[in-house]
């Protein structure tokens, strides 16, 4: 019996599916354009390359203008289920390997001359746009086209609530929830080399650095749009944010 993930923008819910709807249902935010973008990259990642990825069923648009995609659902369990019991240690080489080992070497193979994918840049998991200063409001997001093929496709959320392992073999089964994937400076994704919980839930802390190297022409922008530079002040002194006299606008 074929078992299915349906993903639908503003509805704030995933249901889950056996043969009939309701089976469960999982809290999520979603907006069209995460919806899309997971489209475009689990396209990209099943043509390209061996990850194995959730297989793509269908995918459209309502006439309200909601988007939504279908995948298959993979048995198993998360990796960070499986932390929590005796087979942890295992269970983590394993994960790690594959990260290692498979995705990175294979989606750092595919190449873009402009940011996100096929026009559309998501912003990093590691922000919070639509909350934090000077980003709120912010919309779009350039492509930054260069003149060589420099960035590199990335998974852009890699932790241990994305990865499907085997309960009984502790294998990995699939790398799931592709929506901040896109072509990006290499090291933008910022994976630590480790599915470390902690490091994870912290992922937004110390990105003045980060900000400053690769999202510099989106925050010069932003910050010179903001009204209240002394909130923006704040911030910066406080390090979450970096002098914009130290950040170089790309070309």
């Amino acid at each position: 019996m074929v078992q299915i993930i349906v993903k639908y923008s503003q509805f704030r819910f995933v249901q889950l599916f056996l043969v009939r709807p309701c089976y469960a249902n999982y809290s999520l935010f979603r907006n069209h354009e995460r919806i899309a973008n997971e489209v475009r990259a689990l396209q990209l990642v099943l043509k390209e390359t061996t990850i194995p990825v959730p297989k793509l069923i269908d995918y459209g648009a309502y006439s309200d203008g909601r988007r939504y995609l279908v995948t298959e659902r993979i048995d198993g369990v998360t990796l960070n289920r499986v932390l929590g019991t005796r087979h942890k240690s295992d269970a983590y080489k394993n994960a790690l390997c594959f990260i290692n080992n498979i995705v990175l070497p294979q989606l750092e193979k595919l190449k873009s001359k402009e940011r996100g994918i096929d026009g559309f840049v998501m912003p990093p998991s590691w922000l919070s746009p639509d909350l934090q200063p000077p980003w709120k409001g912010k919309t779009t997001w350039k492509t930054l086209p260069l003149n060589e093929p420099e960035y590199v496709f990335q998974h852009g959320d890699l932790a241990a609530h994305n990865i499907i392992m085997d309960p009984e073999t502790l294998q990995v089964k699939a790398l799931i929830d592709w929506e901040c994937a896109g072509f990006f400076p290499p090291r933008m994704q910022r994976w630590p080399g480790t599915l470390d919980k902690t490091l994870y839930d912290n992922r937004g802390d110390d990105v003045a650095g980060a900000i400053s190297e690769f999202l510099a022409d989106e925050y010069l922008e932003c910050y010179n749009g903001w009204e209240n530079k002394a909130e923006l002040d704040d911030l910066i002194q406080a390090g979450m944010l970096p002098d914009p006299s130290f950040c170089k606008k790309q070309e």
